[in-house]
């Protein structure tokens, strides 16, 4: 059939252009967990924009090179949607990164099925498809549309990838993921380099003040977990029954704030010598991990979290022991539970060196919070969010009830570690220091859920902030017990995490450190621009939260 008879809407570049891309995403949605809300419209704008270039070439070969990249792009997330269940991130390239060619060679035994085959060949053919029937439209409202919108959305990517630096939700699928990892690459290379020459230049001094007995300490960073929905703090809904059950084992800190709501910024300074005023200065500044590695501690870092977040990543790099479990789940991030971890910590645990400092990042209640447990810990389900003053409508119950169960598998995953780590050596001392990097607003204080110094709330800045120790009568404990409810700010962690360490360094500024006698508690903690003993008086309650007085 001559094209020239077909109907003039199956001559339409745009049509073709959204069948090639949104194909993809049609498998993406059927076979994946989940799919970034800016894919979609990625996909839809480059329709708009590969129908220009069309329009503007109006021959088969154009159409054919236009088209290709997203033939190639699709075949592969189609693919990985089909085979994981996951779309591509930075973390699945790092994983891809790891693979080998036996791997490569075994992904293709196991996952090469006739249903793939046949979705992908049905692929190929719409592909060629649009190559032979797309022709410049007749039309020339239809030609003024997409030559108008592909000029602007052009010019939006352009903005977008070279000033702004954002690839993801730009450009669709791996086509977006490849440059975003490879600029990620780089950064967190300079990062490490940085890092490195720091500490060649610098000459830290560190040692190990009691080498009497063996130590294992650990340091567990939660992820968006507030206090304030934690029933041992006092929330309402019991969603820390095991740690409740622990408590008379347990130092619980109520009266500490991050420094920043972004993960990025508050573990910058938690994990260095910097402070929340000048954060920035964290290349500068030694890590808990480059000291306690001077000192003669093997040091593990064992994440849950992406690979290549440049900050976190440059500091992890420098532990003994790295592990990263998204290498393990191919970057699938949806249903990668923290509890996939729980083998590698207890290796580490193990492991025969007499001191050993063990890192450990979850992903706790990170956006999607539906994501972050199993089946089994979906018990809250109430219609009404309990403790709630306000009519809540539907969809901020369901996101109230998988934040509550998210934290209830936070609690799960906290108490197993502790487990393991009561199974350790007898002789030797062993803590574990459980906070998180910055709080969640989930509909309490402001209509909205996350954290964004944007709309601060009390809720994005306090914190958990809990520790066992084996020894319980150690004078650091007890100093700890006195400390528990005077006023600590994260930036303070590397300070109170060289103490527990035991290190005398110079470094250590024990007027920070809570579990320190020089402890010198602030009397105004300043976040971003506000003071938080201003902005939330009583003890952080704000007048403009929802949860009954009764149940704070």
């Amino acid at each position: 059939m001559k094209i020239e008879k077909l109907p003039e809407i199956l001559r339409n570049p745009l049509l073709w252009s959204l069948i090639v891309l949104l194909y993809p995403l049609l498998h993406e949605v059927v076979f994946s967990d989940f799919v970034r809300e800016g894919e979609y419209n990625s996909r839809i704008g480059w329709s708009f924009i590969s129908a220009f270039l069309i329009t503007l070439g109006n021959r088969r070969w154009i159409t054919a090179i236009v088209l290709f990249p997203f033939l190639l792009g699709g075949i592969c997330d189609i693919g990985y949607a089909y085979s994981f269940g996951g779309v591509f991130t930075t973390a699945t390239m790092e994983a891809v990164a790891y693979t080998d060619q036996y791997e490569v060679i075994e992904y293709i035994n196991t996952y090469s099925t006739w249903q793939l085959t046949t979705i992908l060949t049905a692929f190929l053919s719409l592909y060629c498809a649009a190559v032979y029937c797309c022709k410049k439209p007749e039309s020339l409202k239809t030609q003024r549309v997409i030559f108008v919108l592909g000029s602007i959305l052009i010019i939006v990517v352009v903005y977008r990838t070279t000033v702004m630096g954002k690839f993801h939700d730009t450009i669709p699928g791996i086509l977006g993921t490849l440059p975003s990892y490879h600029l990620g690459s780089i950064s967190l290379q300079k990062e490490v380099e940085l890092r490195r020459d720091m500490l060649d230049s610098t000459k830290l001094k560190a040692v190990i003040k009691d080498k009497t007995n063996s130590q294992t300490h650990i340091f567990i960073i939660g992820e968006s977990a507030t206090r304030n929905h934690m029933g041992i703090y006092g929330y309402e809904r019991d969603t820390t029954p095991r740690l409740s059950s622990l408590k008379n084992e347990l130092v619980i800190l109520d009266n500490v704030i991050s420094s920043h709501v972004q993960t990025q910024a508050s573990l910058r300074v938690a994990l260095t010598a910097a402070t929340g005023v000048d954060g920035d200065d964290y290349r500068e500044s030694p890590s808990i991990i480059d000291i306690a590695n001077i000192a003669g501690y093997k040091t593990f870092w064992i994440s849950n979290q992406q690979p290549q977040r440049a900050t976190i990543a440059s500091i992890s790099h420098q532990a003994n022991v790295t592990h990263y479990i998204s290498n393990d789940f191919n970057g699938v991030e949806v249903r990668r539970f923290d509890e996939y971890m729980l083998d590698s910590i207890k290796n580490a645990i193990e492991d025969p060196a007499p001191f050993k400092s063990i890192f450990i990042h979850m992903m706790g209640s990170h956006a999607s919070y539906e994501n972050r447990y199993p089946e089994a810990f979906d018990q809250f389900k109430d219609q009404q969010a309990t403790g709630y003053k306000a009519v809540l409508d539907d969809r901020e119950v369901d996101a109230i009830n998988a934040y509550d169960n998210s934290i209830l598998y936070s609690d799960y995953f906290v108490s197993k570690v502790i487990s393991l780590l009561k199974q350790g050596n007898s002789e030797s001392r062993r803590t574990l220091t459980y906070f998180s990097d910055h709080g969640e607003e989930v509909f309490q204080a402001a209509d909205i859920k996350g954290h964004t110094p944007d709309n601060l709330t009390k809720n994005m800045l306090e914190i958990p902030f809990i520790v066992w120790a084996s020894d319980r009568d150690s004078d650091d404990i007890a100093i700890l017990n006195k400390n528990s409810h005077r006023p600590f700010m994260l930036d303070g962690l590397f300070s109170y995490a060289l103490t527990m360490l035991n290190i005398s360094s110079d470094m250590l500024s024990v007027e920070r450190s809570p579990a320190s006698n020089d402890f010198k508690a602030p009397l105004k903690r300043k976040v971003y621009k506000v003071t938080y003993e201003e902005a939330f008086p009583n003890n952080g309650q704000n007048i403009q939260r929802k949860l009954l007085e009764s149940n704070i």
